[in-house]
């Protein structure tokens, strides 16, 4: 006998995952949700506990800012500043209007903050059989170096230097 028989609960539980699985429900999706409720004996509704109302809630925050259990979340790299223009790592690549999430650097101004342009420093290409979130590079570490150039390391342990006037990109030994 199933673990889950007899159990309205376990039941509800058994459904969102067969019905997420079916759907190929894997990656950056959340499950697929009934749209009618199941069929079973009627259950009292139960009112819910203070320290479950807060348990809920905290769920759903970190839900929306959650981070995929396929990958650590990006590492702190500080912008860096030079001749009054701010160099950081962009959080998602995507949201600037260019075709990756990671490996991003964005300059704006020191004083106002106007985002003066965007680079994408090295290709972050997504293999769709696989999670996308799993496959994103971000950098590890940015500092200029003594010909001014700006050194990108990225999670992968690859270097890049960065020509900040020309926004000429050449791997670094």
């Amino acid at each position: 006998m199933s673990p889950l028989a007899g159990h309205r609960s376990g039941g509800a539980v058994l459904a969102l995952l067969v019905a997420s699985l079916a759907a190929g429900g894997c990656g950056d999706q959340a499950p697929p949700v009934p749209a009618a409720p199941m069929a079973s004996a009627p259950v009292a509704p139960r009112q819910a506990t203070p320290a479950a109302s807060a348990a809920a809630a905290s769920a759903a925050a970190a839900a929306t800012h959650s981070v995929s259990a396929d990958r650590l979340p990006a590492p702190v790299v500080p912008p860096v500043e030079r001749n009054g223009v701010v160099y950081a790592q962009a959080e998602n690549g995507r949201d600037l209007g260019l075709a990756q999430v990671g490996g991003v650097l964005v300059a704006s101004e020191a004083g106002g903050g106007k985002r003066l342009w965007t680079l994408a420093v090295y290709p972050n290409p997504i293999d769709t059989r696989q999670e996308a979130d799993a496959q994103w590079i971000f950098f590890r570490a940015m500092a200029f170096d003594a010909d001014g150039r700006l050194r990108i390391v990225n999670e992968a342990g690859k270097s890049f230097l960065v020509d900040v006037g020309t926004r000429q990109v050449t791997p670094a030994p």
